[in-house]
């Protein structure tokens, strides 16, 4: 499921998956990026994918920086759907 958000998220940006999750900061991101403009275009980017793989009622989008990666934005995310122990 969250290989399926990554592609989802990188479609949205008009991004391969690896342009967009290869560990650059979210900041490089949006400037490669010929879709999103500015950080609320990749908040965007994050939603719809959710909504896409089905798992928006599921999760609530981290806070986070910039400076974080894409992939920092999957872990949180993956974080909110494991299980509890």
């Amino acid at each position: 499921m969250l290989e399926e958000l990554r592609i989802h998220v990188a479609r949205r940006l008009g991004l391969a998956p690896q342009e967009v999750f290869a560990g650059q900061p979210l900041s490089t991101v949006l400037v490669t990026s010929p879709t999103a403009l500015n950080s609320i275009d990749l908040l965007d980017a994050f939603a719809g994918a959710m909504a896409d793989v089905g798992v928006e009622e599921d999760v609530e989008l981290p806070t986070m920086t910039l400076d974080h990666t894409a992939e920092d934005v999957v872990a949180a995310l993956a974080e909110q759907l494991a299980p509890s122990s």
